[in-house]
């Protein structure tokens, strides 16, 4: 009886902020990508499955939906399977159930939950598929991604980071002469650090074109103070590809951040004698590029270090699976995991809970002594 009344009740409603965007498979199939921007998370449905899912409209019972899908779709789904669709749909937040209520999810691919910092105070100021415009794009600067290209930047980069060491005391200088006797910096600050940000993604993303696997999302924003990006690769075309291939995409992004301190380095040997905006911006290249490569390089925090080594030692979703360890543990759940598995997940938790203490530790006391000098 309960199944009856669950099957004949007004069935959830779609959400109408989440955001759908289309993409046609090689065979020429048709995939919608379902992004949710109170998670932060992305979600694909088939053809068949995205029209099902429209029908849910908050108002429609189960019978109706089963039988518009017929007239209008030609789908033919028992009352039964889609409750089943239904249930899937909602522990994915795609739908809303009659309460309204919204559960954070877990990034598949780094085991975060995201809270309400970063749903209220992220701020979107670029958010595309760029996936035409890198179709259209590439064929002029394919050669970007040769490898003669790439070590010449490498030399480039080497010989540029040498000379900035020979002259770092005059470089200490002119750092204090833009961050503290002046306010030169702020001028440049947010256009540097967008400018970066976008070029670092941008290399992820070309990369991504040219193994042939599409880019779905491609974003800039700015958290609190903090300017972030992201690149999210068709998961599926992006995991197919060999281990070399993925390194070689995770570690395009970094490269274009250091070839860009590098242009700051030539900038500021060239004309930091003058003392003037030119002077200001190579500072601010240089320190900036280096300090928004800081996060993505330390192995606690999701970054570009971190996806390089699970994909060396091939051991995706490492972190998310570490503390799902850990909890699963503490709760004195059976224990099926190898020793070396057990190892390297309390190393793994081990090393992220230490890192977090001394980055945030070290973040607090960087405050602590600004404030207290002010």
């Amino acid at each position: 009886m309960s199944e009856v009344l669950k099957q004949t009740s007004v069935a959830s409603c779609l959400r109408n902020d989440i955001v759908v965007s289309e993409r046609v498979e090689a065979d020429g199939r048709l995939r919608y990508k379902l992004y949710d921007p109170s998670n932060d998370i992305g979600f694909e449905l088939g053809k068949t499955e995205y029209a099902l899912a429209r029908l849910f409209d908050g108002v429609s019972t189960h019978e109706e939906i089963s039988r518009y899908a017929e007239t209008r779709h030609r789908i033919k789904v028992s009352q039964t399977k889609l409750v089943q669709f239904e249930s899937r749909l909602l522990s994915l937040n795609i739908l809303s159930g009659v309460d309204g209520d919204l559960e954070k999810l877990r990034d598949p691919a780094t085991g975060i939950t995201y809270g309400p910092l970063k749903k209220y105070l992220l701020i979107n100021l670029v958010k595309m598929n760029p996936q035409p415009g890198l179709d259209s794009v590439y064929p002029s600067v394919r050669w970007i991604c040769s490898v003669p290209f790439c070590l010449a930047m490498l030399a480039a980069c080497l010989i540029s980071y040498v000379y900035l060491g020979m002259h770092f005391g005059a470089f200490q200088e002119d750092v204090l002469a833009v961050y503290v006797h002046s306010n030169q910096w702020l001028w440049w600050h947010f256009p540097v650090i967008l400018s970066s940000i976008a070029l670092h993604e941008f290399g992820h993303a070309l990369a991504c074109r040219h193994y042939k696997v599409q880019v779905s999302d491609f974003g800039i924003g700015i958290y609190l103070l903090l300017a972030t990006g992201w690149v999210r690769p068709v998961q599926e075309q992006w995991s197919s590809l060999p281990r070399y291939q993925r390194i070689v995409t995770i570690l395009a992004g970094p490269l274009v951040s250091l070839v860009y301190a590098t242009a700051g380095i030539v900038i500021w040997a060239a004309y930091g004698e003058a003392q003037g905006n030119l002077l200001a911006l190579s500072i601010v290249m240089i320190v900036a590029s280096f300090i928004s490569l800081i996060p993505t390089l330390l192995p606690m925090f999701n970054g570009d270090t971190y996806l390089a080594i699970t994909e060396l030692i091939n051991e995706p979703r490492l972190r998310q699976r570490s503390f799902n360890y850990l909890k699963a543990r503490l709760r004195g759940a059976p224990c099926e995991t190898s020793v070396r598995l057990q190892r390297l997940y309390l190393s793994t938790v081990s090393i992220t809970c230490l890192g977090w203490v001394l980055v945030w530790g070290f973040v607090l006391q960087t405050l602590f002594r600004v404030f207290h000098n002010q």
